[in-house]
């Protein structure tokens, strides 16, 4: 007997399928929503979710030791929920389009890389959206039932809040790499930046009940970065994904040099040095490291809005997509690092080394030693890749290039370092015939920067690191000036 075959659904009954999203949501969006609340991963980890802060909230109520026992019990599992569980989801986001070959019909439409990038990280904020929601009622429980401070665990929420959107961001970002491996150690490497971050919250700002001015301060600082973050790793995916005529790398790093600068003021309103300058150093050495290596456009189509007039057409010496322009915007980030370091009211090099002596406006030497040894620590790469990989590269290497030479350079410092220390007599001749910048930095605690020989050593990396690869991709720097100039 042949089962009966039910009736096609009617166009009514489509018609209201389909109007299930608001018809203003991104088509991207309304997909990734409809297909991952759909997920029996999404659903087991709500209910698991709801489940364990049930047992939580038991636990804290039948316990000796008051509620206070289960507060790691209760917290580990909304961290494990939106820090790991949430933004793994995001790792194969956008190169799945790839492997499904639905990235070109996708880019057929209307959207551009932005929105694309955009509507799969908002999918997944959405349902990160509704674990915090789900949470909250369990929050205020904890409050009725035992000694909490309802303050601190609600900011305390919104942080894994934002620190959710930003490792989902981090995640889609990533996920536009083609290699698993890659996108592995970029999430590997960010995650143990996120339990340094948030394990440094719990056992300070947190740990004090938010007490004191300075903490509001610090916990602004922390959230603005965070929120920063989203935008720059969603930036940086779609950057990956659209087409060599779109132009993204103005955004990001003008948005880039405005809140370092909006870092560097919030020093004058009260923040520790410490936090000014830390906090402007990832911000600026990671838009140097994406505009280094950013692939070389097609400059007759990104440069039409920078041939106005002389005022643009400087600015594109900074700010056009391409890694030749990226090289002027990254000694832009060295400036102004350089005013952080260095400046009056934002002096702090000091504090890491007793060299320099007191705060005061004598220009050691030493200082400029340093600080070009730390600057040339994302520059050198592009001297090893021009030089050993010009071929296989032509000017559009991409950052798993980068990470290569990076980690090649660490390995070789392992090595040498060591190495030097025990050949005490011709310490000094190999940090000089070796002008690796995390070598000479090690020069610098050895105690030899007083020597010129250093500093001249470091100021020639510098210089190669800039000259070498102009020169090597000559074709594509006279193609940059000429389409700036004519059309």
């Amino acid at each position: 007997m042949t089962p009966t075959l039910s009736p096609p659904p009617s166009a009514e009954s489509l018609a209201v399928r389909m109007n299930d999203f608001p018809s203003g949501f991104s088509p991207v969006l309304v997909k990734e929503l409809r297909q991952g609340m759909r997920t029996h991963l999404f659903v087991g980890a709500f209910l698991l979710l709801q489940v364990v802060m049930i047992f939580s909230l038991f636990l804290g109520v039948s316990s000796r030791h008051g509620p206070d026992a289960a507060n790691g019990f209760f917290w580990f599992f909304i961290v494990a929920m939106l820090l790991v569980v949430q933004p793994l989801r995001g790792f194969n986001s956008l190169s799945d389009e790839y492997l499904r070959n639905t990235m070109d019909l996708i880019q057929l439409t209307r959207l551009d890389s932005w929105r694309i990038t955009l509507g799969k990280w908002t999918a997944l904020n959405a349902q990160s959206l509704l674990f915090l929601t789900g949470v909250l009622p369990y929050l205020v429980m904890r409050y009725f039932l035992g000694n909490v401070n309802f303050v601190v665990d609600l900011v305390a929420l919104g942080m894994v809040g934002l620190g959710s959107a930003l490792a989902s961001a981090i995640t889609v970002g990533c996920s536009a790499f083609r290699f698993t491996i890659l996108r592995g150690l970029f999430v590997l490497g960010f995650a143990f930046g996120f339990s340094g971050l948030f394990g440094f919250l719990q056992s300070t700002l947190f740990a004090s009940g938010l007490s004191g001015s300075g903490t509001l301060w610090q916990l602004g600082l922390i959230a603005l970065s965070l929120v920063y973050g989203c935008f720059f790793f969603l930036s940086f995916g779609a950057s990956r994904i659209a087409s060599l005529s779109e132009n993204l790398a103005t955004r990001k790093r003008v948005v880039a040099l405005g809140f370092a600068l909006l870092v560097l003021s919030l020093g004058l309103a009260g923040i520790e040095e410490e936090w000014v300058i830390v906090v402007s150093a990832i911000v600026l050495g990671l838009a140097a490291i994406d505009a280094l290596t950013e692939p070389v456009p097609i400059y007759s189509r990104v440069l039409i809005p920078f041939r106005k007039n002389v005022i643009t057409r400087l600015a594109a010496r900074f700010f056009a997509p391409g890694w030749i322009s990226g090289i002027g915007f990254f000694f832009l980030c060295a400036a102004l690092w350089a005013v952080a370091l260095h400046g009056d009211d934002f002096f702090f090099i000091g504090k890491f080394t007793a060299k320099f002596g007191p705060r005061a406006s004598n220009f050691h030497p030493g200082q400029v030693f340093l600080f070009l040894s730390m600057i040339n620590l994302l520059l050198f790469p592009l001297l090893l890749i021009h030089l050993f990989f010009r071929k296989r590269v032509s000017g559009n290497f991409t950052l798993a290039l980068y990470v290569f030479v990076q980690c090649v350079l660490l390995f070789l410092t392992t090595m040498i370092v060591p190495l030097a220390t025990t050949v005490v007599r011709s310490e000094a001749v190999i940090y000089t015939l070796v002008p690796l910048p995390s070598v000479l930095i090690v020069a610098h605690q050895s105690g030899h920067v007083d020597e010129p020989r250093y500093l001249v050593v470091a100021l020639a990396t510098t210089f190669f690191s800039v000259v070498v690869p102009l020169l090597r991709q000559r074709q594509a720097c006279a193609r940059f000036r000429l389409h700036l100039k004519h059309p």
